[in-house]
């Protein structure tokens, strides 16, 4: 990748709505502040190691706090930054405020450690395991979601409960808001034990290499674009010592609309193309890809599907460059010799585009790559096909996803178990009759999926078992029990759930 260059440049904030820069937040950092955050990232994650799991959890609680009690600035420039609009970003901060609490009540629950006991018998000796912090992790958000996966998101979450400090790449598309958030975050992180440095934050694209280069990091986060992950995944896996990045990134989704459902035309239409428009297409679980079944019930999907996405306005897109891509990406599906276009977009002021739709014979879908290809923005692909068996077959061949989504009936039980058995193979989340953009936050979300969906199909970016990215096992044999971590002491003086010589004790 190169050495980093001594010069440094501004990092501007820009305005997509008009394009025009709004302010200059920061310089690029050079390589001597990359490797002294690092270096002071390592010592903070000494600190977060030696926390009980409640002061962690009191942390993530006032990190929260401290989002929410800033909401007002905070989505303003958000908003500035995004053009994603006030009402989206105020829900948004709400849904990174409760990630970070979802992560505190995870460590309250203790289980996330799998303390493990086998006592010494005659045949072996005493030999106790648990989970700890992996080290220090690199952060790199996502432009469509600046609060909740980007700075303070679920990466950063997970990571600080999980015991390693955070080094925040701030993205280009919203230095400032990340420079505000890790202000807060550092800050919050600065009234404990932790100290300041548990959070921090770089800028500019070779900065980000250098952390993810420095042989003091041991795991990298990452959402958005397949090419960029698989950049960073490259980088990672050259060092001398490689390192894990769970990368999020792009995805198809595709969504099947069965003979039975397609009955409820209108409706679920209706569904699908909010799906596809929400937050301007810019959703990495937005349904791309859209089956629906040849005939008059098919042809009245399409036909109300036409009638909404084309009524749409133009939606200002992230940045200029993301309209841009988004056009091109339309223009080669609507140029496939295959494709009909349906609806066509046209470019507006700033970032602004209006929708694109399109569609295809399932037999023509893989006549070209662009039409299995995400095209990130407000466009969809539909998918004509004739039979249930030529969706499964369409569904072993795609790209891995994130999700997929099935609108049926009761009586097509053995079609959506044979879609959802495909599924299984090629995607993390399967959903029946919904849209695949809600992903709550809990302890059963599973957000990740097979390569090239995310970097790692264990592992999810959002839920509770999202910390177990950041977590490796070690093993304590023959240790006397003062010298044990708290988690694994004979008094279970933390009161978490173990595994005790193969029974599972959950009261402590």
């Amino acid at each position: 990748m190169g050495s980093m260059t001594t010069a440094t440049e501004p990092v501007r904030s820009i305005d997509p709505r008009t394009g025009e820069v709004v302010e200059t937040v920061a310089e690029q950092t050079d390589a001597e502040t990359v490797a002294r955050l690092c270096a002071a990232a390592v010592e903070a994650t000494a600190r977060l190691a030696a926390m009980s799991f409640a002061d962690r959890a009191e942390m993530l609680e006032a990190m929260a706090a401290a989002l929410e009690g800033d909401r007002e600035r905070l989505v303003d420039i958000a908003d500035r930054e995004s053009a994603l609009g006030r009402p989206r970003l105020d829900g948004e901060v709400t849904r990174t405020a409760t990630q970070l609490r979802l992560f505190a009540a995870v460590l309250r629950d203790g289980a996330f450690a799998e303390a493990t006991i086998d006592h010494a018998t005659d045949a072996s000796p005493d030999l106790r395991r648990m989970l700890i912090g992996l080290g220090p992790v690199s952060v790199f958000g996502a432009s469509n979601f600046p609060f909740a996966f980007s700075a303070a998101g679920g990466d950063t979450a997970s990571a600080l409960a999980a015991g390693c400090a955070v080094i925040v790449k701030a993205h280009g598309a919203h230095p400032a808001l990340d420079a505000a958030v890790v202000a807060l975050l550092r800050d919050a992180a600065g009234r404990t034990a932790a100290g300041e440095d548990a959070v921090s934050v770089v800028y500019g694209r070779e900065a980000g290499t250098a952390v993810v280069a420095d042989a003091r990091i041991r795991a990298v986060g990452f959402t958005g674009s397949e090419r960029a992950g698989r950049m960073l995944m490259d980088l990672a896996a050259a060092r001398p010592e490689p390192i894990p990045v769970y990368a999020e990134m792009g995805s198809l989704n595709p969504l099947v609309v069965t003979p039975g459902s397609a009955e409820r035309g209108a409706e679920i239409a209706a569904t699908i193309a909010d799906s596809v428009l929400l937050g301007g297409g810019q959703f990495c679980t937005k349904p791309g890809l859209v089956f629906l079944p040849e005939g008059a019930a098919g042809d009245a999907v399409v036909s109300a599907l036409v009638e909404r996405i084309g009524a749409s306005d133009a939606i200002h897109l992230l940045s200029i460059d993301i309209r841009d891509t988004f056009m091109k990406g339309a223009a080669a599906v609507a140029a496939s010799a295959d494709a009909a276009a349906l609806v066509t977009p046209s470019a507006g002021t700033g970032s602004a585009a209006t929708p694109a739709l399109n569609e295809v014979a399932v037999a023509s879908l893989f006549g070209a790559d662009e039409l299995i290809a995400e095209c990130f923005g407000p466009a969809a692909l539909v998918v004509r096909y004739g039979t249930i068996a030529q969706v499964v077959d369409v569904i072993d061949r795609l790209p891995a996803s994130l999700t997929l989504s099935v609108f049926a009936e009761d009586a097509e039980s053995d079609a959506v178990a044979a879609i959802a058995a495909a599924a299984t193979e090629r995607v993390g989340r399967i959903i029946l009759n919904g849209v695949s953009t809600g992903v709550a936050v809990n302890w059963a979300q599973q957000h990740g999926g097979p390569y090239p969906a995310a970097s790692s199909a264990m592992h999810t970016s959002v839920g509770a078992t999202a910390i177990r990215r950041f977590l490796r096992p070690v093993a304590y044999q023959s240790f006397t029990d003062a010298l044990l971590p708290p988690a694994l002491q004979e008094s279970n003086p933390l009161g978490i759930p173990r595994r005790v010589d193969g029974r599972l004790e959950v009261n402590g």
